[in-house]
């Protein structure tokens, strides 16, 4: 009897095809089946109010919605952050197979996905930093200042950028004199959003030292960091990255740098205050480069590990199967949407008309976005709402005589809000169901009658 021939591991190159080929189409499915969650949506209501600057960020992702929208910002700018590690590792190797090993590792990173789909300030944020990072390996001083100044636009955390190249060139003991073009053309690019704080009281800047070092933290927050590293970044790639940090080549300094500052920072950031997983999401983009180059085991280990991880996710916000109690992904991408019936009020409260609604209340921002989005009618957050871009925002104006609605998923109007109208009716449920599950429950009210 014929022995069975051995099974070979599929090559380097051919894995590297198949991850981005099964990594694009998860992308577009999630882009195209999904709701507009509800920090698309915030960052939609910024496009409808263009600025040099706003409460929680740079303007770059609200510039990009206003032109693009918001589902094709995100598939571009992540495709284009994919093609752009495929060019770094290319010049870092000089090899076309390292090339798409880096940019197929890159393409299931989970932080990635995330901002490939689903459009964010990290959206923006990842092209633009791996576009600095490879005109500054190749001392492209120019495009480097117009791509680190296009990082600060999109998040304040693209200023790591420079502290990765001073520490490159501090070891190097040179600076090169170009690198006066690249800090004089990212300055010129982010003075107007520092001008837009100066108007605004320092809002921008206070709220993210606040959000990103105040509050309280310990050793349990900076486990949940370590535990959000392993999930966004990859249970294999994590610890390879800080490998790579550790011994990787020393002509790949510069990148070691760019993957250490945003672990570092926000790994310190996380004893202080309790953070978000993506934070450091840019640390990935030179960690899959460096793994580029790594032994090839590893390489197949963490791609397979981030995929698997890829399509667990992505097939329960398409087909979910496994219930849990708080189901946090399924309710951030699906049924919103339902919203889309409060721009017929008359469907929820017979007799109440749209052009008699002057505007929809809301306890949170979150919430307040997602209804402008899916019905275009002014919103406004109250009843103790986190302090956002809405404050900075004039009110809407409610005429005496006019109404308004209060939703909400489980508390009714602040008395703050009643007290302005001579009656309030109901609650009306409006329940969201996804795949025969109830994933969100909103509650209306309706406000009658504005006092003078």
């Amino acid at each position: 009897m014929a022995e069975p021939l051995p099974t070979r591991a599929p090559s380097p190159l051919t894995l590297s095809l198949v991850l981005l080929a099964v990594s694009a189409g998860v992308r577009l499915a999630l882009a195209s089946t999904t709701d507009i969650y509800f920090d698309e949506a915030y960052y939609w209501q910024w496009a409808q109010h263009l600025d040099w600057g706003y409460y929680d960020h740079p303007p770059l992702v609200a510039w990009l919605i206003a032109a693009l929208g918001i589902r094709l910002t995100a598939v571009l700018c992540g495709a284009g952050t994919v093609a752009a590690v495929w060019g770094l590792a290319r010049d870092v190797y000089g090899d076309r197979e390292a090339a798409w090993r880096a940019a197929a590792l890159w393409s299931v990173v989970p932080a990635g996905m995330l901002a490939g789909v689903w459009a964010t300030p990290d959206t923006p944020l990842l092209l633009c930093w791996v576009l600095a990072l490879w005109a500054l390996y190749r001392e492209r001083w120019m495009l480097a200042g117009l791509a680190c100044g296009l990082a600060l636009l999109s998040k304040y955390p693209g200023v790591l950028l420079a502290a990765a190249f001073v520490a490159a060139c501090v070891r190097a003991r040179r600076l090169p004199a170009g690198a006066w073009l690249t800090a004089l053309l990212g300055v010129l690019l982010f003075l107007p959003v520092v001008l837009w704080n100066a108007r605004h009281d320092w809002v921008g800047f206070a709220f993210q030292l606040k959000h990103g070092l105040g509050g309280t933290g310990g050793w349990r927050t900076f486990g949940e960091f370590l535990a959000g590293q392993l999930a966004l970044g990859g249970p294999l790639l994590f610890p390879l990255t800080g490998v790579y940090i550790l011994r990787g080549p020393r002509e790949q300094f510069l990148l070691r740098a760019a993957a250490a500052a945003p672990l570092l920072l926000f790994g310190y950031a996380s004893i202080r205050t309790r953070g978000e997983a993506n934070w450091p999401a840019a640390a990935y983009l030179s960690a899959c480069v460096g793994l580029a180059g790594m032994r090839p085991g590893w390489f197949r280990a963490a791609a397979l590990a981030n995929l698997a991880g890829v399509l667990a996710v992505g097939s329960h916000l398409l087909f979910p199967v496994l219930r849990f109690e708080r189901d946090v992904p399924l309710a951030r991408t699906h049924g919103w949407s339902v919203l889309s019936q409060l721009a017929e009020p008359s469907r929820l409260f017979p007799g109440l008309e749209r052009a008699d609604v002057a505007g929809v209340y809301a306890p949170s921002y979150q919430l307040a976005s997602e209804v402008a989005y899916y019905t275009r009618l002014p919103t406004d957050t109250a009843g103790g709402a986190r302090y956002s871009q809405y404050d900075l925002w004039p009110r809407p104006g409610v005429a005496p005589g006019q109404d308004a609605l209060w939703l909400s998923e489980d508390q009714p109007p602040p008395e703050e809000l009643t007290a302005r109208f001579a009656s309030v009716e109901g609650p009306v449920e409006l329940p969201a169901d996804f795949q025969g599950r109830r994933v969100h429950t909103f509650s209306v009210w309706r406000l009658r009658d504005a006092k003078p």
